[in-house]
């Protein structure tokens, strides 16, 4: 194995396609998909299936994507921390978070923070899981905001809330006149199809489908709700969604109804385990747990 195979298995891992991969690498897509099957004759297993121009992971590439993060990202790691080492007076606090909780949870936990902290520049950036965990082990960002993650070394976790996802229709379908949704009323409908950036996460949601997937139209994939939702909008589709970007297009064309059986998904915090807990970052972790328990979206306890 050399280190450009592994490189260009890390970033389409990351970035979904050869093509997004081969731009992070300053490459062409030809030269990627090279060394993929390069890489793949070195181990001897298939990393992707290809099927109709599309890459998906099986399961021994999810295996090996694994370790791949804890040795690539090492050095940057040990960079990372020296530079919290030198900078023991943090002046930005540097927030990643989901788009659907940058347009929902994170506006409130904001305006109660700056209550407290007023000057304190505030950096948001909104990522897919996937870059998340990756500036998480690098220590480039003080906090994530989203799905909760899977047990990763150099990340520590908090538990949340569990938020109950939505079916979501355009304001004039004629499912409207129901108050919830099963997967045998969706025959025949183009349903969304999440791109799954981070290998099964997404699997509670194949499972809800599985009984009409050969039913169901999934032409559209899509990789961040806010889309789902415009998509919907417009008309084009139907999706069982995240229901925080909700808010946003309440109004705009798109209802929301309970789909059966309940499908919730975990969220939570997450932040590099050797990070220095400043208070600052204390009172923005804990202004996010005053916060949610009010979220119409988080299940009550």
């Amino acid at each position: 194995m050399k280190f450009r195979q592994i490189e260009a298995f890390r970033y389409t891992m990351l970035q979904g396609t050869t093509s997004a991969a081969a731009e992070k690498m300053y490459i062409s897509q030809p030269a990627v998909s090279r060394l993929l099957s390069d890489l793949e004759s070195s181990l001897g297993f298939t990393l992707f299936d290809r099927r109709k121009g599309r890459l998906y992971p099986t399961l021994e590439a999810a295996e090996f994507f694994r370790s791949v993060e804890e040795s690539f990202l090492g050095i940057q790691k040990l960079e990372s921390v020296a530079d919290r080492i030198r900078n023991r007076t943090p002046s930005e606090l540097k927030i990643a978070c989901t788009s659907a909780i940058s347009s929902s949870l994170l506006p409130l936990v904001l305006k109660e923070h700056k209550k407290f902290y007023p000057a304190e520049r505030v950096s948001i950036l909104t990522l897919p899981m996937s870059e998340i965990v990756m500036k998480l082990q690098t220590n480039s960002i003080d906090l994530a905001v989203g799905l909760e993650l899977p047990q990763l070394a150099g990340i520590e976790r908090e538990f949340i809330g569990n938020a109950r996802f939505v079916f979501a229709m355009h304001a004039d379908h004629p499912l409207k006149e129901r108050s919830s949704i099963r997967a045998e009323d969706l025959i025949g409908e183009t349903v969304l199809s999440v791109i799954d950036t981070y290998p099964g996460y997404w699997n509670k949601l194949d499972h809800a489908l599985e009984s009409v997937k050969d039913k169901v139209h999934q032409s559209i994939h899509i990789d961040t709700s806010h889309t789902a939702y415009a998509i919907i909008a417009s008309g084009l589709s139907v999706g069982v969604l995240e229901p925080f970007a909700a808010r946003a297009w309440s109004g705009r064309g798109v209802l929301t109804r309970s789909f059966e059986p309940a499908i919730y998904y975990p969220y939570g915090i997450a932040y590099p385990t050797n990070i220095k807990q400043h208070d600052s970052l204390h009172n923005f972790i804990q202004t996010i747990k005053s916060v949610v328990p009010d979220m119409p979206e988080f299940e009550k306890s």
